[in-house]
């Protein structure tokens, strides 16, 4: 039966209980049947039967035996005041039940011997609480249904709305009223006799001891709740008081066991959060809840349409997702589960999956995710014999010294594509490594060519700063040849050579990618000065915006280009291959891009992870979704001071070089200057290739998102189309940033020929 930790409930929520042997009781049994209104239901000869063939299992009644056995039963009984009648206010229904101990018996008799008779009258002993009736209400029915407690004590203070209809058993005639409530009257439908007890403000700090002490302490604690800071508190409060407590998350049957019942010294959600207050846990926005959600769930271990609709919240949908099969798998896990560790059985602390879609797969296409090739720098390699041996002769000390200031240079992804040869002339020579290189965004070397630009820029100002004057001589003529440039070191002088932006030298060692958002500068009037002077007298021609209605523009167009990046395989596949996901992982390797360097707040860095699961994009793409994929990209934009664009005239391989080293001076500038420098070019050269290659991989809606979003981007940049797009790059007051980028070892990119 039903108690309360409020006195004001009313007859409309609970059931109430006649004993027809009272004649008072009596008088209003016979009322409330002679009351047109209500429906009666008094099917006691049925449980009857029931209990004749419960007290002789091994005998086949016949239906006229079973028949004569009933009225036996009653011959000396007054079947009106027999067993108890229940009447259910909000159902304005009157029910003829057994008595309590033969109702049970005979409820429960289909349970054995899963549960034995000797488990059952030990289960009906222990306690149990459920916390957050939403989850919860599938696991108070399972339980209730095998009557796997004596007790349960519910805890919630929300009420049903139509949105959660998809998972919690309920009609739209319950809409208003609190799940705990609905959750109670379902439990009393089953079983009266089970003791319910209900806290209708939920868990707090106040009432958790009472929750799990008073009449008796709690045996276990099934937490399902949605708020962090009560579900921290309830763990606190289970170590303290030495109760073991289950959860399941509704996502791959994953079901969460911690036994402070038997390590009271356990670390709450297995040590997986750390120190944590619980004050700042709460009032979060959606965004922390998912950052902090998945500290407790783990990235890794999320199905894929759980990473994709995470992604998606405050886009598209407002809130995680849960499905009915899912919470009443859920239901039935801990049921089961529950009811070993209620019975002593060895069950251990750990997380448990139930993964459906593992154990009865489909079939998906698996993304070919491309790993960079190891460095060529051992193969061979064919020299030009069309330049002439140097002048001077560098020692294998000053090579070194020249290729690591050149190898400082920036690359996209810090793939660092680069290979450097030094023959028997004395001429170095810069190759293009293409298996490192491959991508999306380097179509026909282009993203390549820039990077061997800003480090040809590099060496011409260390060589320079040495006081060795260079002859660079361009060798590629066509686009994805291996051989880029020839350099001969025609002299060398006890001092410094003055070169144009010799001054820039100071600036290749502290130049770096910052990913900073922090609040907006605006530029000074002197500052696009000085960046015209840098582009003044080459072939190329630098625009700006700055208003903040043109970055929120620009920001719409990057944030869909970016998104149209992870659709394509080749473009998921560079995204996940290029970042380093940890620290470890980028020292080991020495490029990519070092998920630190992206400047992500808790809750970007772990939408950034769920990318790294190929199935996840793979169904954004197929349900044209991922929206979500756009938010970072919109601070990137809006925080600029400014947004720059480089244009030059020819689609030629001379036109991406030269660009590399104007960008470069500017970088070096900006810099040098107090500024952050931020390349946002990848746009750039998926426009190209979706424009010059049919084999481009998109498909057809996304090609014509494609075409939109350029035309958004040309009323914004290169207005007139008479230019060629090249580089793109933000520039803000950003401070330092919180890690740079590592570089290879110069002996992994640098060959001497003997």
């Amino acid at each position: 039966m039903l108690t309360y930790s409020k006195s004001d409930l009313g007859d409309q929520v609970y059931p109430v209980f006649y004993n027809p042997s009272d004649q008072s009781d009596l008088e209003k049994i016979q009322n409330l049947k002679s009351n047109s209104f209500i429906y009666v239901v008094d099917e006691i000869d049925s449980q009857v039967s029931d209990l004749i063939k419960s007290q002789s299992p091994e005998y086949q009644f016949s239906k006229e035996e079973l028949q004569e056995r009933v009225s036996d039963f009653f011959r000396d009984k007054d079947k009106e005041r027999f067993g108890n009648w229940v009447y259910y206010p909000w159902k304005y229904t009157l029910v003829h039940l057994l008595p309590e101990n033969d109702f049970i018996k005979v409820r429960t008799v289909r349970n054995n011997y899963k549960i034995t008779p000797e488990e059952q009258q030990e289960l009906a002993k222990k306690k149990i609480g459920i916390v957050g009736l939403s989850v919860g209400q599938s696991v108070a029915l399972a339980m209730a249904l095998e009557r796997s407690c004596g007790e349960m004590r519910l805890a919630d203070f929300d009420t049903l709305e139509l949105s959660n209809l998809n998972r919690i058993k309920a009609g739209v005639t319950s809409l208003g009223v609190e799940k705990l409530i609905i959750a109670a009257r379902e439990i009393s439908d089953i079983d009266p006799y089970l003791k319910v007890t209900l806290f209708r403000e939920g868990i707090t700090e106040e009432n958790i001891d009472r929750f799990i002490t008073e009449n008796g302490k709690l045996d276990l604690i099934i937490e399902e709740c949605d708020s962090f800071d009560i579900k921290i508190l309830v763990r606190q409060k289970a170590k303290k008081y030495q109760v073991a407590v289950m959860m399941d998350t509704s996502d791959r049957g994953m079901l969460d066991i911690e036994r402070f019942d038997l390590e009271p010294e356990r670390e709450i959600f297995h040590g997986l959060l750390g120190n944590v207050e619980l004050n700042s846990l709460k009032n979060l926005t959606s965004n922390q809840r998912i950052a902090f959600g998945l500290k407790i769930t783990g990235l890794e271990t999320l199905s894929p349409r759980m990473k994709a609709s995470l992604l998606e919240v405050g886009q598209s949908i407002s809130s995680w997702p849960q499905l009915a099969s899912a919470v009443f798998l859920g239901g039935a896990s801990i049921a089961h589960v529950g009811r070993r560790v209620l019975l002593g059985d060895s069950v251990n602390s750990g997380r448990f999956y139930v993964d459906l879609d593992q154990i009865v797969p489909t079939e998906y296409q698996e993304f070919n995710i491309n790993i960079p090739a190891k460095s060529i720098v051992d193969s061979h390699f064919l020299i030009p014999n069309n330049v002439m041996p140097s002048g001077y002769l560098l020692s294998k000390n000053e090579v070194i010294e020249l290729v690591n200031q050149a190898n400082l240079a920036p690359s996209g992804g810090n793939i660092q594509p680069w290979i450097w040869v030094f023959d028997k002339k004395g001429n170095l020579h810069l190759f293009h490594d293409q298996k490192r290189s491959h991508s999306l965004l380097d179509y026909k070397g282009i993203g390549s060519l820039f990077a061997f630009g800003a480090a040809l820029e590099n060496l011409r100002l260390a060589a320079a700063k040495k006081g060795i004057e260079i002859e660079i001589i361009q060798q590629i003529k066509n686009f994805e040849e291996d051989l880029i440039v020839s350099i001969r070191f025609l002299s060398k002088v006890s001092k410094e050579i003055l070169v144009p932006f010799g001054e820039l030298y100071s600036g290749i060692a502290i130049r770096n990618t910052n990913r900073k958002n922090n609040g907006r500068i605006p530029l000074e009037a002197a500052h696009f000065s000085q960046l015209l002077e840098i582009t003044k007298d080459t072939e190329f021609e630098l625009e700006t915006i700055s208003m903040v209605s043109e970055l929120e523009q620009l920001a719409k167009v990057i944030g869909g280009m970016d998104r149209l990046r992870l659709f394509h395989e080749q473009g998921l596949s560079d995204f996940i291959s290029e970042v380093r996901w940890s620290e470890n992982e980028a020292k080991e390797t020495k490029d990519g891009i070092d998920i630190a360097t992206l400047e992500l707040s808790s809750t970007e860095r772990a939408a950034m992870g769920l990318l790294k699961d190929p199935r996840t994009v793979r169904f954004f793409r197929k349900f044209l979704m991922g929206y979500g994929l756009t938010k970072i990209s919109k601070e990137t934009i809006t925080s600029s001071s400014a947004m720059f664009l480089l244009s030059g005239k020819e689609f030629i391989p001379k036109t991406y070089l030269e660009s590399g080293k104007v960008v470069q001076r500017i970088w070096l500038w900006a810099n040098m200057n107090g500024m952050s420098f931020q390349p946002v070019t990848a746009s750039l050269f998926i426009f190209r290739k979706v424009l010059d290659d049919p084999k481009h991989g998109f498909k057809e809606h996304e090609v014509n998102e494609i075409h939109e979003l350029k035309r958004a981007f040309n009323l914004l940049f290169n207005k007139e189309l008479k230019m060629l797009e090249i580089f793109m790059f933000r520039l803000n007051f950003a401070g330092e940033p919180s890690v740079r980028s590592y570089r290879r070892d110069v002996i992994d990119t640098l060959k001497f020929i003997d």
